[in-house]
């Protein structure tokens, strides 16, 4: 008898012990509440490939451990990070539905429902519009937002099937074209133009002097920023730089860009954001820059950071070890989009709803084909429209394929032409008619501007002004085209993108993406 009540008191004491420390010990101490134990644990499944997603409409919690029976420990929700860059190597399956741990920027999170994500979507350009041109086809997959399969992972477009994967602009009319990927189905809405002489015109402007080539040079980045080499392991920057030139004007960290830690040692281009920067908008302090894991792809992510809340240069290149509240902070003010079509990614502009991408290619010299504008929406990232452009002087023999360009608003775009063989760039205007973009030459500078052939890397406009950016080189230029400034900074990195606001020029910078302000001896003091 004393046996059997020692046995019991041994058996039946710690279960005592453990219901009472369960149930009356504070969250933070409690292992078995706060998910440090985990008595039936959910089997893990994990992937070889990194799973990207897409938030839905609704907020989920986010759990710190999962059990069998779902999520342990809600400690925070999604809504402080549906916006970035969701991923996820692990599931599993519990009584509750599927749960995965959760990425966001980089950094791992905790647990949470599938059902926070966008599921079995293909969503593709509500209204696809092209210009007539014989001489183009447009690939049909270039009108997808994105795929998101049945648990909420997106998928390569090249993946889906369409029924047929160009379609010739050559003949007038409205037509509609099926995508599938499994069980998803979607059409796009195609309408050919009717007017063979759209975008047909005359570039007469005389062009004005343009100053003398300066050096620059040629290629890629010569140099970095000091920390973006093997030898310090590109960690994050802690000083911010300023280049000057020799008329005591400087260039001035403003942010530097996180630098997306990638989950997998190869990630795919869909997976991976950047770091290879091509273009920028900067609007109300809101700075878009267009990202692709590669040189010379055509397919990338677009990424906003809200500058007014992201106001220190340094802080959020920190995302994997700043402070948990910094993190939330940082994440709610980073917007991502679905990987997608960008052409070279240099010719983009913001409007209060809609982003504009002008798609060119930067493998094509001056080709007579048509060239894409997206409006993509700035609250989800999803094609609204897509219209396809041609200009021609005179006919398809003088083509005028722009590489360069610039958005005013959702019904005006400047473009730049640089005609080589007669040593000038052209400027154009281009104006919106409902779906029709009329092309105007509004100016012309007589010069390369540049020795070595070294490209035009970006181009902008504000207050009647034309803002050339080559590498180490900023030109200010007139619309008629007559030169007002010149800046020349040893930076010795290409320029991938400009914009101005409030009349003060910004430049941004490869190796490390980083957005400088100019200042010069008018706005040194601001």
């Amino acid at each position: 008898m004393n046996i059997m009540k020692k046995f019991l008191y041994f058996i039946i004491l710690p279960i005592l012990i453990l219901f009472i420390l369960y149930f009356y010990l504070p969250l933070k101490i409690n292992p078995l509440k706060n998910g440090s134990i985990v008595l039936k644990p959910a089997p893990v499944t994990t992937y070889s490939n990194v799973q990207t997603k897409l938030a839905g409409p609704h907020d989920f919690p986010i759990y710190r451990n999962i059990s069998k029976y779902g999520g342990i420990n809600a400690f925070t929700s999604t809504k402080d990070f549906r916006n970035g860059l969701l991923q996820s190597l692990k599931s599993a399956q519990t009584k509750q539905g599927r749960f995965y741990q959760l990425t966001v920027n980089g950094r791992q999170i905790g647990w949470v429902n599938e059902k926070f994500f966008l599921r079995s979507k293909l969503l593709a350009a509500k209204h696809v519009s092209l210009t007539r041109n014989p001489y183009y086809s447009f690939p049909v997959r270039d009108a997808i937002s994105y795929i998101a399969d049945k648990h909420g992972t997106l998928i390569d477009p090249k993946k889906v099937s369409a029924s047929q994967n160009f379609f010739n602009s050559t003949t007038p009319g409205k037509f509609t074209i099926k995508l599938k990927y499994h069980h998803l189905k979607t059409t796009i809405n195609v309408h050919v133009r009717p007017n063979l002489n759209e975008g047909i015109t005359v570039a007469n402007r005389t062009a004005i002097v343009g100053p003398s080539l300066v050096k620059t040079f040629s290629g890629s980045s010569k140099s970095s920023s000091p920390n973006w080499n093997p030898e310090n392991n590109y960690q994050p920057e802690t000083e911010i730089n300023r280049y000057y030139d020799n008329k005591h004007n400087f260039m001035i960290t403003q942010f530097y860009q996180p630098r997306f830690h990638s989950l997998t040692p190869q990630p795919t281009p869909l997976n991976q954001i950047g770091v290879i920067p091509q273009g920028i908008s900067l609007k109300q302090n809101q700075l878009t820059v267009s990202y692709f894991s590669e040189p010379n792809v055509e397919w990338g992510h677009l990424v906003t950071y809200n500058l007014n809340h992201l106001s220190d240069p340094l802080k959020s290149q920190n995302l994997l070890t700043m402070k948990w509240r910094e993190f939330k902070n940082t994440s709610r003010n980073i917007a991502v989009s679905p990987y997608m079509k960008l052409g070279h990614g240099q010719s983009i502009g913001m409007t209060k709803k809609y982003i504009y991408v002008l798609a060119s290619s930067n493998k094509e010299a001056n080709p007579d084909k048509s060239e894409e504008i997206f409006q993509i929406s700035r609250k989800n990232y999803q094609i609204n429209h897509l219209w396809t452009i041609k200009v021609w002087n005179r006919s398809s023999y003088y083509p005028r394929y722009f590489h360069n360009a610039c958005f005013i608003n959702s019904h005006l775009m400047y473009a730049t032409f640089h005609n080589a063989s007669k040593g000038l760039y052209e400027y154009w205007k281009l104006s919106r008619n409902g779906n029709t973009w009329m092309p105007t030459e509004i100016g012309a500078t007589q010069s390369d501007f540049v020795k070595n052939n070294s490209p035009l890397q970006s181009f902008t406009s504000s207050h009647s002004k034309f803002y050339l950016a080559f590498n180490d080189n900023l030109f200010i230029i007139t619309h008629p085209g007559k030169l007002i400034q010149h800046y020349q900074f040893h930076t010795l990195r290409e320029t991938e993108g400009i914009a101005v606001e409030n009349n003060r020029p910004y430049i941004e910078l490869a190796r490390r993406p980083e957005l400088l302000q100019i200042k010069n001896q008018q706005n040194k003091k601001n």
